[in-house]
């Protein structure tokens, strides 16, 4: 889900991917832990938080 949508919030994440609410966030906590790094959270929100798969988008912007 993340390659078609680099960067998304929970609410994309349950339309698109047809999962919950409860699973995308639980997904992307541990995505965004330090020893993954995979994901980064750009809002510091506790709500409605938006997240970036920042690797995938560098990679996207190169030439």
């Amino acid at each position: 889900m993340l390659f078609e949508y680099p960067i998304a919030n929970i609410n994309t994440l349950v339309e698109r991917g047809n999962i919950s609410a409860a699973t995308a966030g639980k997904v992307m906590d541990k995505l965004t832990q330090p020893e993954l790094a995979l994901v980064r959270e750009l809002t510091g929100l506790k709500r409605n938080r938006v997240f970036a798969c920042s690797a995938y988008i560098e990679i996207l912007n190169q030439e």
